[in-house]
């Protein structure tokens, strides 16, 4: 992979508990500034919270998504609009759901910042035939749809709580892989040894 940036950064977001990292060039980035990145969805607004490290000390395989610019005071202001348009976004995604007697449990919901698509988290213990909600949802947002099924791990992860030691979670507060659940994990934490349901998790 041939890189064109001179360093790389650690990007958080809003609704995420860990670091991102983004190529950058020609920019003077401190920890704490506001930019404006590229992602798989598209633009997106986060905070630097790792210093620019020189390009020449990033050895793994995955491509780096660009820092676009350092962000503006419009685009801070459209992130915290979208913010809460989001939050209107999921109680429609709510009320459709509940209208069509979908199985699924919508989590949250996100605007790229130009408002190009909507992503919607949800669970669900079996698939999903959404087409239908698909359509309301897009006769009434006006943008590009997406819904992202995920599990009961990543589930805790984003809302967070208290484990059995009495400490937060691992996975909402530094784990970000999930291994797979052996038996004496299951047993040590207390949970139904089902394993269809285990592999679910």
């Amino acid at each position: 992979m041939e890189n064109t940036f001179d360093c790389y950064v650690g990007i958080k977001f809003v609704y995420a508990n860990h670091c991102y990292f983004f190529g950058a060039k020609d920019l003077d980035l401190k920890v704490g500034d506001k930019v404006v990145v590229e992602t798989t969805h598209g633009p997106e607004l986060g905070e630097v919270q790792v210093k620019p490290i020189s390009i020449e000390e990033y050895h793994s395989q995955l491509e780096l998504k660009p820092v676009l610019r350092k962000a503006t005071d419009v685009d801070v202001k459209l992130h915290e609009t979208n913010i809460k348009d989001a939050e209107i976004a999921l109680e429609i995604c709510k009320t459709e759901v509940k209208k069509a007697n979908l199985d699924m449990n919508p989590l949250s919901c996100q605007y790229t910042l130009d408002k190009s698509k909507v992503i919607f988290t949800y669970v669900a213990d079996e698939r999903v035939d959404f087409r239908e909600l698909l359509k309301a949802l897009a006769s009434r947002l006006h943008t590009r749809i997406e819904l992202r099924q995920i599990g009961s791990r990543d589930k805790a992860k984003m809302i967070g709580g208290i484990g059995l030691c009495g400490l937060p979670l691992c996975c909402a507060s530094f784990n970000s892989e999930f291994d797979g659940i052996s038996i004496n994990r299951a047993k040590n934490q207390m949970l139904a040894i089902n394993i269809p349901k285990l592999l679910k998790i």
